[in-house]
């Protein structure tokens, strides 16, 4: 077995709400899904802005079925309430045969850039 790790690069300046709820999934070229989270244990996304922490998901790929060369799909997203945070897009990587670490850039849905403006509050 190999460990595949995902750096889920957030963006710039951006922190993911103490609310939010994450999810990732990886894919190989036939469609099937290989891996799952809700981000859950070591693979949970960081909520706290110690140092712009990485969220890292990691999983296995088991080279008996799973070909050196074979293209991997990952699908990352994070929810606040039913409100999607990144643009939902499928990245591709090619697995090289061994343990791997591959980064995947998120961008912002246009929802979570408008919320993330706030009109002023006045009054208590």
């Amino acid at each position: 077995m190999n460990i595949i790790t995902l750096t889920l690069q957030l963006p710039e300046g951006f922190q993911l709400p103490e609310a939010a709820r994450t999810e990732v999934s990886v894919r190989n070229a036939a469609g099937a899904q290989i891996s799952a989270s809700g981000g859950q244990g070591s693979n949970m996304a960081p909520k706290e802005a110690v140092a712009q922490q990485p969220w890292q998901y990691r999983f296995l790929v088991d080279p008996k079925t799973t070909p050196v060369g074979e293209k991997l799909s990952v699908k990352a997203q994070a929810y606040q309430g039913d409100t999607a945070l990144f643009l939902d897009t499928e990245q591709a990587f090619t697995w090289d045969g061994s343990n791997q670490h591959v980064d995947i850039p998120l961008s912002l849905a246009p929802a979570s850039l408008a919320e993330t403006v706030q009109a002023p509050a006045f009054g208590s």
